[in-house]
């Protein structure tokens, strides 16, 4: 069943979308690569909640729970990133 607060929830990543890119200052390209990925991630995480709503139930929410935890894991790899450059006194 879909359910509003679903949809507003991929509404307002798609819209959040080109402002994160154009905001975007990190200056390591992996660790920005990862954090975009990771947000395309939760977006998709997003579509296939809405789509399990109309077929194929246990892929989709197989999917989106999926998708979130890739999601976490590239956050994870993105923080453990900066961490490591900024305590070796990089660039962050």
């Amino acid at each position: 069943m879909l359910q509003a607060s679903e949809v507003i929830d991929l509404v307002i990543a798609i819209v959040l979308l080109p402002i994160i890119v154009s905001s975007s200052r990190t200056p390591s390209p992996r660790r920005r690569s990862l954090l975009f990925v990771a947000y395309g991630s939760i977006v998709a995480g997003y579509v296939f909640t809405i789509a399990e709503g109309f077929f194929w139930f246990d892929a989709m929410n197989l999917l989106e729970h999926a998708a979130y935890a890739v999601a976490g894991v590239l956050a994870v790899i993105a923080l453990a990133d900066y961490r490591r450059h900024s305590s070796s006194g990089g660039s962050l």
